[in-house]
């Protein structure tokens, strides 16, 4: 069966379809939610989902899932009644044939966020903590707050890069460290000699921490100093990586990831997972298109043409930006980023929520080429307004 997403969104009928492609929500007060500092998430993605807005807020593929993955999601329709069981096993041995690896050294997850929040649970306590860099994708950090586990949070140097010695040091007694590598939202990335030198570190400095290496922006990584750490997490029990299907997969709204460690650590993490935490349709996908070769080059060759105008125009304009090693970028827009963010979305483009560690700098996700032309109209005539005093 041939599908593309055209064909997909119609073969459900008419009266779905028009569900899927009419506007989420309406823009009114929107705009106004956000002015009066409304931080949270969905209060970000309700305003990129506005109708006419280019959506380069929240790093996901612009263009989808690709073919195979589509015609596995039509096909497995017929199974969404039952709850998966065959099905997560093929998942499981897809991703591992794929990785090289036995299906005993992986775990699959409702994204990657799901395996995130069952690390912080499995490793961190009130006596032993979570280090988690500033800034970093912040979900780990948060939830150890809520459940009331301190968190050490070693700021990032002037280049935006982890500061592997501080961390080291933040780490003894810890009970888990978050490693984003590349790291989101600033996009640098530690080569594979650094990594493997920092674990290291780490195990002589606290032997009993864990370190949870995200490698959700794996496949865009540019960087020739870069290798994966699966091969340290299947050798040492004190390390686990995490993948995801939302990013270079396009698959960020069908939820599935993964993580890859010794089966004894996995097994203190997949006690804090659900049953049955990946969906029939995910599941499909899932085993059809993490060896789609073909599918992963397109993707890298798109992002990485989106991605060097769109460093050029920045650069070329006088603006840093320090590293670009995944599908979004940082720019110090040298003006609160939060008013610029305000700004950009009246010109019908949604960027990244603000970090406030790092006060006038954007995180630009990458669109399509198409797309990524058009928002740097929007930034040219944003970044012409003189900045008030107010920003």
């Amino acid at each position: 069966m041939s599908v593309s997403r055209r064909s997909f969104v119609a073969s459900l009928g008419a009266g779905t379809a028009g569900l899927l492609t009419a506007p989420l929500i309406r823009w009114q007060g929107h705009e106004a939610l956000l002015a009066q500092g409304q931080p949270e998430r969905r209060a970000d993605r309700l305003l990129a989902s506005a109708p006419g807005m280019i959506r380069i807020d929240s790093n996901e593929n612009p263009n989808g899932p690709g073919r195979r993955a589509l015609e596995a999601v039509a096909n497995a329709f017929g199974h969404a009644n039952r709850y998966p069981v065959k099905e997560e096993d093929d998942a499981v041995g897809s991703i591992a044939k794929a990785r090289g690896i036995a299906t005993s050294n992986l775990i699959l997850g409702c994204g990657s966020g799901e395996l995130l929040r069952a690390a912080v649970l499995a490793f961190t306590s009130p006596e032993r903590g979570l280090v988690a860099p500033e800034p970093t994708f912040e979900a780990p950090a948060n939830f150890a707050r809520f459940v009331k586990h301190p968190v050490a949070a070693p700021p990032v140097d002037g280049k935006l890069r982890l500061d592997l010695d501080a961390i080291v040091a933040a780490s003894r007694g810890a009970g888990l460290i978050y490693f984003c590598n590349p790291n989101n939202p600033t996009a640098t990335v530690h080569g594979g000699d650094d990594v493997a030198s920092f674990v290291d570190a780490v195990n002589r400095a606290s032997p009993e921490t864990v370190i949870l290496i995200d490698e959700a922006y794996h496949e865009y990584v540019a960087d020739k100093s870069y290798r994966t750490s699966i091969p340290i997490a299947l050798a040492n029990p004190h390390v686990v990586v995490t993948r995801t299907f939302s990013k270079v997969f396009g698959m960020a709204g069908l939820r599935a990831g993964y993580a890859i460690g010794q089966p004894d650590t996995l097994k203190r993490m997949a006690s804090w997972c659900l049953g049955s935490n990946v969906n029939q349709l995910a599941l499909a996908a899932v085993a059809t298109t993490v060896g789609d070769t073909v599918h992963v080059i397109s993707e890298q060759r798109r992002n990485e043409e989106a991605r060097a105008f769109t460093r050029n125009f920045f650069q070329n304009a006088g603006y840093t930006v320090h590293a670009a090693e995944a599908n979004f970028m940082m720019v110090d827009v040298r003006r609160d980023a939060h008013a610029f963010k305000l700004e950009c979305a009246k010109h019908k483009v949604a960027i990244g929520r603000p970090f406030p560690s790092l006060a006038s700098y954007a995180r630009i996700s990458v669109g399509t080429l198409p797309q990524m032309k058009k928002a740097v109209e929007a930034f040219r005539t944003v970044l012409a307004t003189p900045v008030t005093a107010s920003q």
